[in-house]
């Protein structure tokens, strides 16, 4: 019987240790979830949508860093990583802390969201062209402006890090999948009575400044209806579609180029602030609604009305070198003030502005 039970003990020893182990497994997977469901139900002052970061970043251990600014600002990293900025672009000057606002001079024009949101869809670089291969990563991101009632406004800015291409069109709505919950859960926290848009199921590709245009007669976008000159007559252009911000890159066969671009709403509110913290004369300002250039590094403007606050359509020369070098006749400010006129009525019309301010005939 002393054997039988030395066997018994032997066996059972072995299998404590299973169950011992099995256990503290169970109990540490269900801890780690839950810390890491806890971290993103907190990540950002609660605004974001647990399941739709999951869904996005993937699953697995969850890092969160709280960051300054703003009405929430967090990084959020799990296989992917996503930094976003909630603020509240209500007052004069709009965000002052890292939300996107368009560049006019940057190398990939950023696209419409679309979908009945007013946003954009940007990234810094394309990762690949085709027949380029896939990337490993892309970092790109989605701005949203939130219009609420009463004169006020949120923006959310999601900037995320993830796997693919962004030539495959089954990659890019994942980029916008974090932004369009937040705002939804941050126009509820804040009180903002905002339309909110439909699910994102689909977004243009950033376009390509330098590679990616046609002939200014068959624009159909940003460009339509802009004329051209003897020596600027190709479009790289972006659809409309109730963006925030709008770009319109007229070309040639020379080193001339001409930016045209139009900022509404809280974009518009930026622009202004950035400008009053200038020490140029010659630049926008609320009390000069239009504005022809006179000087070889001026400035041409006009304004326009609009739901949600006074519009901003800017005119300028991406070709400094010969920009510099002698002041504009006037036969080259009429074409400025043709081409902005136009592109100025058409976008102010997309967005259901009053007809923008007319510019000033070029002096003689």
């Amino acid at each position: 019987m002393a054997v039988t039970r030395t066997v018994r003990v032997a066996i059972g020893a072995p299998l404590a240790v299973v169950v011992l182990v099995a256990g503290f497994l169970l109990f540490h997977g269900d801890f780690q979830r839950w810390r890491d469901d806890a971290a993103l139900d907190e990540a950002c002052g609660g605004l974001l949508d647990r399941d739709a970061v999951r869904d996005v970043l993937g699953s697995g251990a969850v890092e969160v860093d709280e960051r300054g600014g703003g009405v929430a600002h967090c990084r959020v990293a799990v296989h992917g990583s996503a930094e976003i900025l909630v603020e509240d672009t209500t007052r004069a000057g709009g965000s002052e802390t890292g939300g996107y606002f368009g560049h006019a001079t940057s190398s990939v024009l950023p696209v419409p969201v679309g979908h009945g949101w007013s946003g954009l869809f940007w990234t810094g670089a394309r990762d690949a062209r085709p027949g380029d291969g896939p990337a490993a990563s892309v970092e790109a991101g989605v701005a949203l402006v939130l219009p609420c009632t009463g004169g006020r406004s949120l923006s959310v800015t999601v900037t995320s890090t993830l796997d693919g291409t962004l030539d495959d069109p089954a990659n890019r709505p994942a980029y916008a999948r974090i932004a369009t919950t937040t705002a939804a859960e941050a126009a509820r926290a804040r009180g903002c009575e905002a339309e909110l848009g439909d699910p994102i199921r689909s977004l243009d590709l950033p376009v390509l400044a330098d590679d990616e245009y046609e002939p200014l007669r068959t624009a159909s976008g940003t460009c339509a209806g802009v004329p051209g000159t003897r020596t600027l007559t190709r479009a790289t252009e972006t659809a409309r579609n109730g963006a925030p911000y709008e770009v319109c890159r007229l070309t040639g066969t020379g080193t001339e180029s001409t930016v045209l671009t139009a900022d509404y709403g809280a974009y518009a509110q930026r622009r202004y602030a950035e400008y009053e913290r200038s020490y140029d004369d010659e630049v926008p300002a609320a009390d000069r609604p239009a504005h022809l250039r006179t000087s070889e590094r001026g400035s041409t403007w006009t304004t326009a009305e609009c739901p949600d606050g006074t519009a901003l359509f800017e005119l300028s020369s991406l070709d400094e070198r010969t920009a510099k070098k002698r002041s504009p006749t006037s036969v080259e400010l009429s074409a400025e003030r043709a081409a902005l006129t136009a592109f100025a009525a058409r976008s102010a019309k997309a967005h259901a502005c009053e007809p923008p301010h007319a510019l000033p005939a070029p002096k003689r």
